[in-house]
């Protein structure tokens, strides 16, 4: 397995000259075999092209662009024919915190050759003075800055696409990134921004885990009101008669949940069940975990009478003729309070 910590990218910090004159680095960027990322990009890198002035940053500029694209496509190709949580927290842990090293030691190396930022400064002034003996410094903080705009697009990529196992409050947006990071603003000759097509292909990952399920915190009379829940389902025949109340405890304990629970009800009176429990002034039970929502949690973990998944419920109209139904439900969760 692809180990996922961009040690590729490492042994690019040091910028070494592999070649020896621009005609080199110039011919060796024209038959650079290019690494394309393998689904439509989330986020792109618009360099200001007189920033990288000498040949041998067009090359590297291509390099590290490859290298990225490269991890992206590896960890995405795993993820996709893998699919389990445990895999997509491993890698994204591991990707973090390569990332979070390889920015650490490209900032350092600023602080050596660039500390007050004055060379910087003076290459995105738009007139920039280079001369000659200094010429090798400018061209590696040059690629420095390059470094880390490539490794916030790695992390940005992958922490998008998988934000539903992060968590919504735990994602950074670009100039998070930098500032959590560097303790300064993004580099506008490096402009990294979400691409055109953000939005469209964001939705094909905005999923939820598929051991969502709830949280009723009641550490008191968790046992006995999910007893009491469980019998009032039974009662009106919502659920199989066999369903074992330890089994229905699982549904709320607010920790990973694969059991799937069999509706035999019309699914309008579970739509007001969950409705009825999820009030957002005052919840009875909230989901697990964070960024889940009330109809993931009924779409992972309800199924119908033949084992399909239920669809999607949450339209359904009340009717007056199953509210006890509903407010017998609600009230044996509601009434341990």
């Amino acid at each position: 397995m692809n180990s996922f910590d961009l040690k590729k990218i490492h042994h690019l910090i040091p910028f070494r000259d592999d070649f020896t004159s621009d005609s080199e680095y110039m011919a060796e960027a024209s038959s650079l075999r290019q690494v394309e990322l393998e689904t439509e990009p989330l986020y792109v890198i618009t360099p200001e092209m007189p920033v990288l002035f000498t040949t041998k940053l067009r090359y590297y500029r291509l390099v590290l662009e490859s290298e990225v694209n490269r991890h992206i496509n590896a960890a995405t190709d795993l993820l996709e024919a893998d699919g389990s949580e445990e895999l997509t927290k491993f890698i994204l842990k591991k990707t973090r915190e390569a990332v979070a090293t390889l920015v650490n030691e490209a900032n350092r190396q600023l602080d050596v050759l660039d500390s007050g930022g004055l060379a910087w400064r003076n290459i995105t002034s738009g007139d920039p003075m280079v001369p000659h003996a200094e010429r090798g410094v400018m061209e590696y903080v040059v690629f420095l800055h390059n470094v880390i705009a490539e490794l916030a697009r790695c992390w940005l990529e992958l922490q998008d696409r998988y934000a539903y196992v992060i968590g919504a409050a735990g994602c950074y947006d670009v100039s998070l990134f930098y500032t959590s990071s560097l303790g300064r603003n993004p580099d506008k000759a490096f402009r990294l921004e979400r691409s055109a097509q953000y939005d469209n292909e964001a939705k094909g990952f905005r999923k939820h885990r598929t051991d969502c399920c709830f949280l009723y915190d009641n550490k008191d009379y968790f046992g006995a009101a999910i007893q009491e829940f469980t019998s009032q389902l039974k009662k009106h025949r919502l659920i199989p008669e066999d369903m074992d109340c330890k089994k229905m405890e699982s549904l709320f304990r607010g920790r990973s949940c694969r059991t799937k629970y069999k509706w035999l009800g019309p699914n309008h009176v579970l739509t007001w069940i969950i409705k009825g429990l999820t009030n957002d002034e005052k919840p009875v039970i909230t989901t697990w975990p964070e960024g889940a929502t009330k109809w993931d949690v009924v779409s992972c973990r309800f199924e119908d009478k033949d084992g399909r998944p239920l669809p999607n419920i949450r339209q359904e109209n009340r009717r007056k003729a199953t509210e006890t139904m509903v407010d017998d439900a609600v009230q044996a969760l509601k009434g341990y309070l």
